[in-house]
């Protein structure tokens, strides 16, 4: 099963629902969330390597409705440190071919796991243009840094 798969079983009210039973702060971002889900239904799933994780948080031993969503490439040799990756600057097209892993799809509800890959595709950004200018903004950054290091290095051998 798909993220894709499940996107297009459920309605955005339902969606949101859980959205606010997870973040009630969700609240304010009500029509971002909206524009998203219609976006991604319009969206064609690519195919992918990527297994869709979910891994429930714990706070003083007891689980919460809180959870973190990573990928689990397949296509990573497992000789590599580790196979484990972040998602949340994937394309949202990416996101849709995601097969969800099966120890997410018996511990949450397909509810559950659309509004904790939606927390997660939206940290840096409600739309793939802004989630693009962090991206660079962040790449702009670093080379920034690396140049000015190595700069520093020359001038002072």
């Amino acid at each position: 099963m798909s993220l894709q798969d499940i996107i297009h079983n459920h309605h955005w009210l339902s969606i949101f629902q859980v959205l606010l039973e997870i973040d009630s702060e969700l609240e304010e971002c009500k029509y971002e969330y909206k524009n998203i889900i219609n976006e991604v239904k319009q969206l064609e799933a690519e195919e992918s390597t990527i297994i869709l994780m979910i891994d429930r948080h714990w706070e003083d031993g007891q689980p919460t409705i809180h959870a973190h969503a990573y990928g689990f490439d397949t296509s990573i040799p497992k000789t590599k440190p580790t196979q484990y990756v972040a998602l949340e600057w994937t394309a949202w097209s990416q996101w849709l071919g995601f097969k969800i892993d099966q120890d997410a799809i018996e511990e949450w509800t397909e509810i559950e796991i659309i509004c904790h890959c939606l927390i997660e595709m939206t940290l840096d950004g409600f739309t793939q243009n802004e989630i693009q200018n962090t991206i660079n903004s962040m790449v702009y950054t670093v080379n920034t840094i690396k140049s000015k290091y190595y700069r520093d290095k020359l001038d002072n051998k």
